[in-house]
């Protein structure tokens, strides 16, 4: 597997490129074997959590694994495209709109001992943003 920039992962996705690459920061994968005209994406597949986070979330990690959506990437691997999220959904959620991605609470349960700083949110939004830009 390569360890590819976004602009590189576009890049060879315009040069129809066959690619098995994750993201430069390790917040997805991408798996291209051929060109199809669909795509399937495991957007909760991941556990991986900041640890500058760590200290910041009231949830244990198993508590945040049980709202997650572990190893939904082993269901759509064989298809010919695939991209996943290797993320936790507790630091953004790929379903949601970069405006709402960033929980405060979620599932009738808070998050944080105290809102992310805004240098935090822009870490997390960047990372959706890029996951986005090349879907």
């Amino acid at each position: 597997m390569l360890k590819l920039s976004v602009e590189q992962m576009i890049q060879k996705i315009n040069d129809r490129e066959v690619l098995n690459a994750v993201s430069e920061d390790y917040s997805f994968t991408i798996k291209i074997d051929t060109y199809v005209p669909y795509v399937c994406g495991a957007v909760h597949d991941g556990h991986q959590f900041r640890k500058e986070l760590w200290s910041n979330c009231i949830h244990t990690e198993y508590e945040r694994w049980f709202e997650e959506d572990p190893a939904t990437k082993e269901m759509i691997k064989s298809h010919p495209i695939v991209i996943a999220g290797m993320d936790s959904r507790f630091e953004y959620d790929l379903n949601r709109a970069p405006t709402s991605a960033i929980y405060e609470d979620a599932w009738g349960k808070q998050l944080w001992h105290s809102p992310l700083s805004e240098p935090m949110r822009a870490k997390s939004l960047l990372k959706h943003h890029n996951f986005y830009k090349v879907v």
